[in-house]
């Protein structure tokens, strides 16, 4: 998968086009997304380069306002759609031991899927949780087993199943929720976050 960084900048593209960089920078920066996507200005502008490149995004114009420096705006082109639902499927559908930042990509941009597709996805990621918290008590079994491997190695496993658990139990939360009709989704109305906030953004911020 595409770094979660280009999954990032490319979904809010997709969500606030046709937008320039310091908006998204700006954007992204009040989701904390900084903290664990590396969304800071050096890699938003570095992989909207790569996106132009690479053709999954578009230069729409250039816009200039009074004394602030002009700023190229973006829109996602239609390959870059289809580039957005394969990162976000593979998001819903991989649940990383170690690492939060897939369900933390999902939950910004799972409005671009379908709610079926978001329920079946988070079904797969809880019953995925149990088999992974299986493996790890089988890895602190070897552990303590071991005659090289220090004894508090075991302390890895343990802080991972306790994290997979948390983040299962938020799953299923989140799949009570989606159910009950919470949120908007592809094909219903509504669907596209807080997209219509960047109209209500003025001159001095575009």
């Amino acid at each position: 998968m595409r770094t979660y960084t280009t999954l990032m900048v490319l979904g809010a593209v997709k969500q606030f086009e046709p937008v320039h960089g310091y908006f998204l920078r700006r954007e992204l920066a009040t989701w904390h997304a900084d903290e664990w996507a590396n969304t800071r200005p050096g890699s938003i502008y570095n992989a909207l380069k790569s996106l132009v490149r690479d053709g999954y995004i578009t230069e729409v114009d250039t816009e200039s306002d009074g004394s602030y420096p002009a700023r190229t705006r973006y829109s996602i082109s239609a390959t870059g759609e289809v580039e957005l639902l394969r990162m976000l499927r593979d998001t819903l559908w991989e649940v990383e031991t170690f690492d939060t930042r897939a369900a933390l990509a999902l939950t910004s941009f799972m409005f671009f899927l379908s709610r079926e597709e978001v329920v079946a996805g988070l079904a797969h990621r809880i019953s995925k949780i149990d088999a992974l918290v299986t493996s790890n008590s089988f890895h602190i079994e070897d552990t303590m087993r071991s005659e090289t491997t220090p004894k508090y190695v075991r302390e890895v496993f343990e802080l991972a199943s306790a994290r997979l658990r948390a983040e299962q139990l938020w799953a299923q939360q989140l799949v009570s929720r989606v159910k009950a009709g919470e949120y908007a989704f592809a094909g219903e109305a509504g669907a596209g976050g807080n997209a219509g906030a960047r109209d209500a953004e003025t001159p001095a911020t575009r």
